[in-house]
């Protein structure tokens, strides 16, 4: 996705607010100082570019070196890894119940997106679940990837951040158990940025017990140029479903050809950019086939 105009102040405010979560002390001077850094970098950045999720890692790096620290959130990922998993059975029964237990545990994955401290959104994933109403999912195109998953053999889901990922374990396994035959790849970040899941965490909540989970890249979002070997194999594998979870990576496949893959997002709106490329309300639910240029 290219520079939208109103990703400029988003990005200078998510400065602010990383700040504000990690080191509420953080002298004004500090903050003010990372903030003028990545507005000299956006003075200079080729707008024809495509900005994510490049973008992001600049800013996020800059924390992390006003901070002196690498990976900032990993207290924070730690930390609603485990509370996600405190209500992991719980919302295992809901999709076991569910009369269509994969429809349940999309919508379960989904909402586990509301764990993202990159945004404004109120964190309060739990609720979420509960209170889940039908409406709230604005774009359903649920049974075209059921029949997307029928025709193929193989699906890679660009996982995003810590916590969801529990969520998105609960997600597999559903999978696993709806196509017994169908072979499932998941792909994480290749090196901590911001509260994006890596492969510690998918270590930690289990999930590569169950499927194979790979490397991508070190960036908020899918940067194809600085990904692994193994995530271009997977990638451009002819043939097969790649499920995208989370703003970040919608962003860095937004307009980008894909041969011979079926592409789906899903996502929650979080911001007025997604309001406005989706025709939707924040907070709603996105589960939405890629199209041509979209």
């Amino acid at each position: 996705m290219h520079l939208e105009p109103e990703c400029i102040p988003c990005l200078i405010n998510q400065v602010l607010r990383a700040f504000q979560l990690l080191e509420p002390d953080t002298p004004r001077e500090i903050i003010i100082d990372t903030q003028k850094k990545l507005m000299n970098y956006l003075v200079d950045f080729d707008i024809e570019k495509r900005a994510s999720p490049i973008i992001g890692k600049v800013a996020y790096t800059l924390v992390a070196e006003a901070l002196g620290v690498k990976d900032p959130y990993a207290s924070i990922k730690k930390k609603y890894n485990q509370l996600a998993l405190q209500f992991y059975n719980e919302a295992r029964n809901i999709v076991t119940k569910a009369e269509d237990p994969l429809f349940e545990a999309i919508v379960v994955a989904a909402l586990g997106n509301t764990i993202d401290f990159g945004t404004s959104h109120k964190i309060d994933f739990i609720n979420d679940i509960k209170n889940f109403t039908p409406d709230k999912l604005a774009i359903n195109d649920y049974d075209a990837f059921k029949q997307s998953l029928l025709d193929t053999d193989h699906l890679l889901i660009l996982l995003d951040n810590a916590g969801e990922i529990v969520f998105d374990k609960l997600l597999v396994e559903t999978l696993l158990k709806t196509f017994p035959e169908l072979k499932i790849t998941c792909s994480v970040r290749s090196a901590p940025i911001i509260n994006d899941a890596t492969l510690d965490d998918a270590i930690f909540v289990g999930l590569t017990d169950l499927v194979q989970v790979i490397e991508a890249s070190g960036t908020p979002g899918i940067y194809l140029p600085t990904t692994t070997d193994e995530f271009k194999k997977q990638f451009f594998l002819k043939g097969g479903v790649i499920l995208s979870k989370g703003q970040g990576n919608f962003e860095s496949l937004h307009g980008m050809e894909i041969p011979d893959k079926e592409v789906y997002y899903l996502l929650k709106a979080k911001c007025s950019l997604m309001e406005r490329l989706f025709s939707v309300k924040q907070g709603n639910i996105i589960f939405k086939r890629k199209t041509e240029n979209f």
